[in-house]
């Protein structure tokens, strides 16, 4: 079984109009999804017919309470607390950029995680922002702790370009050495924003994974691979995209599949999404 453990929050995307201006009525267009990538990933593995278990904390309300059951009604074993208001994160699409406006809520307040989680866990997923700040960072790190004591293997995501710049590339950096993941997988933006040349691979971790525009980079032991990467015309949530590359490798892992091969199939569930 998957563990993932970080935000559950409801994602409203926007699309404005081009030609936009401040203090004008105008007509947009919004859809209202499940967000936070730890949540997404669980989701989408039970979707293909994995198992999932996720762990975090939403708000003791209306918007918390169908997050979750939204979450069970697709399999996955959801270990959340109630507690505070759920957060909602807002994209803004315009000419093709993306301005997200990020309230995490009692997301980003978990402060407590009973190590009974991670029974019949065989994998562990933590989005990078999920180790940030406190209190959310200390309860996740306590998590990661009992996991290498295991030998769960470990898999993370890098950091968006604003997180490593209110991070620090150095202390990612750090993180991922002390953590020895599995694996580490990036856009191709946010691996550049830590100073890494294109090729170049994360110290501390088994293989480092770089998604880009057109293919995606392997650099793991078993060397240098490029893998193309072509996604349908229809693809808007680049995001949950994204979450469902993390999902789609982490059950061909499981499977027992190398990382290249692993990647191939995450192609073919991030085009599904």
């Amino acid at each position: 079984m998957l563990l993932t453990i970080g935000d559950l929050v409801e994602e409203l995307v926007v699309e404005l109009p081009d030609g936009m201006r401040r203090g004008h009525v105008a007509e947009v267009r919004t859809l209202r999804v499940r967000g936070g990538s730890a949540a997404n990933v669980a989701a989408i593995t039970c979707e293909r017919g994995g198992s999932a278990r996720f762990v975090g904390q939403v708000g003791a309300d209306a918007l918390g309470d169908s997050l979750v059951a939204d979450l069970q009604r697709r399999g996955v074993d959801t270990q959340v607390i109630a507690h505070g208001v759920t957060g909602v994160t807002v994209n803004l699409l315009q000419q093709g950029y993306r301005t997200t406006l990020v309230d995490r809520g009692a997301s980003s307040t978990l402060a407590a995680v009973d190590a009974e989680v991670l029974v019949g866990a065989v994998q562990l997923f933590v989005p990078g922002r999920s180790l940030m700040s406190d209190p959310l960072a200390t309860a996740v790190e306590g998590i990661v702790t009992r996991a290498m004591e295991r030998r769960v293997p470990i898999t993370l995501t890098g950091l968006s370009a604003d997180e490593a710049a209110d991070y620090g590339p150095a202390a990612f950096a750090e993180m991922v050495t002390a953590v020895q993941p599995d694996t580490v997988i990036f856009t191709r933006r946010d691996h550049a924003r830590l100073g890494l040349e294109p090729d170049q691979p994360v110290e501390g971790s088994g293989c480092t994974i770089v998604i880009g525009p057109d293919r995606t980079t392997v650099i793991a032991a078993e060397g240098l691979k490029h893998r193309e990467l072509s996604l349908p015309a229809t693809v808007v949530d680049r995001t949950g995209a994204t979450d469902g590359f993390v999902a789609g490798y982490l059950m061909s892992r499981r499977a027992g599949a190398a990382p290249t091969a692993a990647v191939d199939a995450a192609h073919r569930v991030m085009s599904l999404v």
